[in-house]
Order: C-alpha cells, then sequence, then structure tokens
C-alpha cells in the first residue's frame, strides 16, 4: 500500500505510516543555536502553524453555528441539563496513528448514553421536490443530492450551511482512492483496488455526462456550466462517498454537521440514526455510547463492516488492525470433471451457481468455502455408492482429500501475492 497519506485535519482515520509522532508534538530534543535554518524551512513552520490557527478559528465559528442552531454542545451544566459529554479536538490518535479532527469524551461516559443529538432540519438532506423538473424521474438519491450540495456550496455566504462548508474537506484533502494519480495507483497492481478505483472513477463520469446531457444542459441558467462541472461533480461525489450516512429510520441519505467528526473504529457499534422526538412530530439524529469512555477517550462510530478496500476507496485510508479485511478467492467446478452436469444440476437445485466468491480473512475462512471445494472435487471413488445429496460435506476425517484443499487453498493465495509488486526500488519509493 503506498504510506503517503495526506494527514487531513477533516478526514477520517487513515493508517498513515508516514507521518511520525513528532509531526504532531515536535521533537523535544535542544537544537544547537550554531545550526542554520533554511529560509523555506522557517516558512514551511510558519505555515503549519497559520494552518493550525485557522483550523481553529474555523472549529470554533462551527460549534457556534451548532450552537446557534440549538445542538447542545456546552461542556457546562445548564438549567436542568448535564455538560455535553463531547468535545472537538484538532488533532486526535488511535494506537499512535494521527487520525485529524474527532471527538473525545470530556468526562466520563457510561455505555448506552446519548451522545449526540442533531436536530433534523439541520442536516443537508434532499425531499422529492428541492430538485424537480419534468425530465428528472430517473435521478437517484445521490444525483439529487450531488446537485443540491453544488448549488448550496456555490450559494456561498447566502447558504444555511455556509459555516459547515468551510469545515469539508478542501479538495486537496480529499485523497480517497479513486481520485489518485495514475502514477500512485500504479504501486497497488496485483490489488483490487487498482481495477476498483478506475472502475468507480470511471462510473462517476458516466454519472455525470448522463446528468449533463439530461438536466444541466437543458438550463444553463440554472445549472452553469462554471459550476455544474465534472470537477464539482468529483468533488460533491467524494464528499458524500465519505461523509454521508444513511438515516434507517428516515429512510434517506443526508449530511449530519457534528456527527460526522467521528472517526471509524472497526471494533465499535456505534452507528447513527434518527429518532422521533416525544410529542412531537420532528426527528433528531442521535448515536449511544457502545461502551464505556474514560475521559478524554476518543469516541468512534463505526462505517460498517467495510475491507480496507473499501475504505482506501471511499475514505481515503486503511486499518492495520481490520477484522473485516479479506482478500478474494473466486472458485468454480470444472467442465472437464467428470461429474460436471451432475454437480452442475445439484448446485442449481440448491439455486447457486457454478462459481462462488469466498473472502479470505487474516485469522480465519468461511467454512462454506471448504465445503464447497469439497463438493469440487469429490470423484465417484469418495462419494462409492452414495448420492450427491447424501454426501457429507461437513466431513473433515477424509484427510487425503483435506490435503488437497489445503494445498489448493495454499496455491490459490500465493497466486494472488505474486501479482503484487515487490521490486526493491518501488519499495523504496513507498517508504521514502
Amino acid at each position: 500500500m503506498i504510506n503517503s497519506f495526506i494527514n487531513s485535519h477533516f478526514s477520517p482515520k487513515r493508517h498513515n505510516l508516514k507521518i511520525g509522532k513528532y509531526f504532531l508534538f515536535g521533537n523535544k530534543k535542544k537544537i544547537n543555536s550554531t545550526r542554520k535554518i533554511s529560509i523555506s524551512q522557517l516558512s514551511n513552520n510558519l505555515d503549519f502553524t497559520k494552518n493550525l490557527n485557522q483550523d481553529t478559528d474555523v472549529k470554533d465559528k462551527f460549534l457556534s453555528w451548532l450552537s446557534f442552531n440549538n445542538v447542545f454542545i456546552f461542556n457546562k451544566s445548564t438549567w436542568g441539563r448535564a455538560p455535553h459529554q463531547c468535545f472537538v479536538s484538532n488533532e486526535t490518535t488511535d494506537e499512535g496513528e494521527p487520525c485529524g479532527r474527532g471527538l473525545l469524551a470530556f468526562k466520563k461516559i457510561q455505555q448506552g448514553e446519548k451522545l449526540i443529538e442533531i436536530p433534523e432540519n439541520l442536516i443537508l438532506s434532499v425531499k422529492e421536490d428541492q430538485v424537480k423538473n419534468e425530465e428528472n424521474d430517473f435521478l437517484n438519491e445521490y444525483d439529487s443530492l450531488g446537485i443540491f450540495l453544488i448549488q448550496q456550496m456555490a450559494m456561498g455566504e447566502k447558504s444555511k450551511w455556509k459555516i459547515y462548508f468551510k469545515v469539508l474537506p478542501r479538495e486537496e484533502d480529499l485523497n480517497l482512492g479513486f481520485r489518485w494519480n495514475l502514477h500512485d495507483i500504479v504501486f497497488l497492481r496485483g490489488s483490487k483496488t487498482l481495477s476498483a478505483s478506475i472502475y468507480l472513477k470511471q462510473k462517476i463520469k458516466i454519472q455525470f455526462l448522463r446528468l449533463e446531457k439530461n438536466v444541466f444542459s437543458k438550463n444553463r441558467l440554472k445549472y452553469p456550466i462554471s459550476i455544474f462541472n465534472l470537477e464539482q461533480w468529483e468533488w460533491a461525489l467524494s464528499i458524500l462517498l465519505s461523509r454521508a450516512i444513511f438515516l434507517q429510520n428516515l429512510k434517506k441519505v443526508s449530511l449530519v454537521p457534528y456527527a460526522d467528526f467521528m472517526n471509524h473504529n472497526p471494533f465499535s457499534t456505534s452507528y447513527i440514526d434518527s429518532k422521533k422526538i416525544s410529542f412531537s412530530q420532528n426527528h433528531e439524529i442521535v448515536m449511544y455510547a457502545d461502551k464505556d469512555y474514560n475521559k478524554f477517550d476518543q469516541i468512534f462510530t463505526t462505517y460498517g463492516q467495510k475491507t480496507n478496500l473499501e475504505l482506501l476507496l471511499l475514505y481515503g485510508f486503511i486499518l492495520e488492525r481490520n477484522p473485516f479485511d479479506s482478500i478474494e478467492l473466486r472458485i468454480s467446478l470444472s467442465n472437464k470433471d467428470s461429474f460436471f452436469e451432475e454437480k452442475k444440476g445439484f448446485m442449481e437445485e440448491c439455486e447457486k451457481t457454478t462459481e462462488i466468491t469466498f473472502p479470505i480473512f487474516y485469522y480465519k475462512y468461511p467454512k462454506e468455502l471448504y465445503e464447497f471445494l469439497r463438493f469440487c472435487i469429490i470423484n465417484d471413488k469418495d462419494l462409492g455408492l452414495s448420492d450427491l445429496s447424501d454426501f457429507n460435506f461437513n466431513d473433515e476425517n477424509n484427510f487425503k482429500l483435506e490435503k488437497i484443499i489445503r494445498k489448493l487453498v495454499l496455491f490459490s493465495c500465493e497466486k494472488i501475492l505474486k501479482n503484487y509488486s515487490k521490486k526493491i526500488f518501488e519499495e523504496k519509493i513507498l517508504n521514502s
């Protein structure tokens, strides 16, 4: 994997092997007074400090905007209400790796406590009549929300979400896998990330061209080309793919300010959803603590059970300890098998195909993989007088058959690994 992940203050957690702890906290060794410091080094340090100050100002304005819009984020108790349990930190870490901006516990939090409450009117989503004309019935929810996001962004100071837009990732910080340059992503050859990135980038382009033909070009006054172009569309889809949340109870995709500050942890079971407010027709967006938190612990949510391929492609980071990371093995029946027709008919009766893809995890494999391999390999000697439907595919006592299966799995995994580059000069580039 490429280690040069950009350390964005607004991006979710990333596995950054390039930036160490001294990048954030500074080397505490004393500097010799006779050491020369170049103007360019001094300029870079000043720029870094300036960016940190700007990020703090933006964060403070954003928190004020949330408070103005009835989001309770005060760390002091008010009449009849305890202090808010969380606070925003510009720099968070997880197992020593920088995560960018995130939420930390302001005090001890017990499992089951409500952590966030966001009014429904503050989320950025679309209604059926918000992006509507006589010829756009083909638009899906991401199409409509992408168009609405670009419209609101173009409104600038007139937009309700103008402060929120300022904390969204900048164009240069959107380091999602499908946005990488070809000369960078080529280092991932052998991984499905390469083909998946190219496919997703092409799909977004096709999606834009479809909208350009059927919506944008038919009303240039409403959709000027200076605003509704491929570059802006790719930015909007990048924001939606990496930050949008599907609210199950409301049945819609939305951008939820403040809630999208939370970073991903594959071991978290907390999720963000809407809940109807008692004695009201309105909803609020809520999340409850999935465990106890100590003061200053980082509060995580889950983006779902995603592999590193999906995380890199959609969020721009990977996890070293990802229990859901896997490679795929595609197994198929051989048409040269003397029992091919019988086995094919058996699979059709079970409403299965003759080709099945299985995930191989770091520490486990699906039981169904071995069952299907036994099914593929068995011959007349193994069956004897038994019928296919009577054969026990869970039986592990046929040691000769089990040995063949293990060798086959090992050979398949080694074949996949050989597709990855191991050249020394490429390793130097990746770690430079």
